[in-house]
């Protein structure tokens, strides 16, 4: 059996791991005997330690173990050293989680109650035990993931490293252990923009024009970076205060492109999806602008563009039905400059579609907004709710 040696006095009683590894005494040597029989090696392990799980109790003496788990595809096998003391096994397993990188969450944050639940995630409330500052947690149980899925919470990981925008949801840390990989971002407390349309009269332009121009704001930002959302829809934006204080998440689908790089594979929400990815002929950063398109007909009509009882029937009216906007009398208060950038937004050539940036600046925001109520009603169109699975 391997134990780890006591708190090296040289240190106040510090501990101490040699550079990257752990230094290692043999059960029957003396409790005082610092001096070290080997050494474990920690690069890309993950520690952990379970007091009611390691204890064992060998010739008449309690010994705490710590289990040092390489990655997933080495070479290395597991290692469980042991602590003499409850306490002693606490404070290495927080020494050899800092040798290794890979610091528990527990140590940082306190994880309070759960927020929302994904197919193989969480979402819970999380608490910086030095700042007090509240914060979102994901909890990803990768035992549940694909390897498609793996790749894609790699990507999702690394666009939130590298973007920074108001409008966009910020991540704080991340964290990793044996079976879950934990994402902090900042706390976003007033729920998701689909809360704020359904169920409420339809948006004004005015109020309209408030969501639109911190979406494509964002949207624009991350096209100039490379990103594709792939997602975008009411349920992925999240809400603050204002009617402005808007959030762009949930990246898990989104890709990293080159400027003329097609996609292939198909991914959205059905009812938000832009027709070229429908059609299978490779898709670039045009559709998102498809996307933030419905949100808009949303916002200002109360009801999906392309709306059916059916899978296929959406599928049907999003590759060939053209998006009317004369006859219904809802548009009748709409401005023309309204309806322009409406059809601009959602044109189904791709090649011809409005870019972010060419949408704002489109004359439709060039007109002065007072900042309406968030629930200020205009009449009696309610809004259809959307389907939230996936496509």
């Amino acid at each position: 059996m391997s134990v780890l040696p006591v708190e090296d006095q040289t240190t106040n009683g510090g501990l101490s791991p040699r550079g990257n590894g752990a230094p290692i005494t043999p059960a029957d040597g003396s409790p005082d005997d610092t001096a070290p029989r080997g050494v474990t090696f920690l690069s890309d392990c993950y520690v952990d330690a379970h007091p009611a799980q390691n204890e064992i109790v060998e010739k008449g003496m309690h010994y705490f173990g710590i289990d040092i788990v390489p990655e997933p595809g080495s070479a290395r096998e597991k290692r469980t050293v042991f602590a003499r003391s409850l306490e002693a096994q606490k404070r290495w397993a927080t020494a050899l989680r800092q040798a290794t990188d890979k610091v528990s969450i527990e140590e940082v944050y306190d994880v309070g109650a759960q927020l929302g639940r994904g197919r193989f995630s969480k979402v819970c409330e999380a608490t910086h035990k030095k700042s007090g500052v509240k914060s979102a947690v994901k909890i990803i149980d990768k035992s549940k993931l694909q390897p498609t899925e793996k790749e894609l919470l790699r990507t999702e990981i690394a666009i939130l490293k590298l973007v920074r925008h108001p409008n966009i949801i910020r991540l704080y840390d991340v964290y990793e252990d044996r079976q879950y990989i934990f994402i902090v971002t900042e706390l976003v407390s007033g729920g998701e923009l689909f809360n704020r349309i359904v169920g409420r009269a339809r948006y004004t332009e005015a109020e309209a024009r408030l969501v639109m121009r911190p979406l494509l704001e964002s949207v624009n930002y991350l096209h100039r970076l490379g990103i594709v959302h792939r997602d975008l829809k009411p349920e992925n934006i999240l809400c603050g205060e204002e009617l402005t204080d808007l959030k762009i998440a949930d990246f898990g689908l989104s890709k990293l492109v080159h400027p003329e790089e097609l996609m292939k594979m198909p991914c959205g929400t059905l009812n938000y999806v832009a027709p070229e990815v429908l059609a299978l002929v490779g898709y670039g950063r045009e559709a998102d602008i498809w996307s933030l398109g419905v949100i808009m007909y949303l916002l200002l009509r109360g009801e999906l563009p392309f709306y059916g009882k059916a899978k296929s029937e959406v599928i049907q009216k999003t590759l060939h039905a053209e998006v009317n906007l004369e006859t219904d009398a809802a548009w009748r208060s709409v401005s023309p400059a309204g309806k322009t950038l409406l059809r601009g937004l959602l044109t189904k050539d791709p090649a011809r579609r409005l870019t972010a940036q060419d949408a704002l600046l489109h004359e439709w925001f060039s007109v002065k907004s007072t900042r309406p109520s968030i629930n200020s009603a205009t009449d009696e169109g309610l809004v259809v709710t959307s389907p939230k699975e996936r496509h």
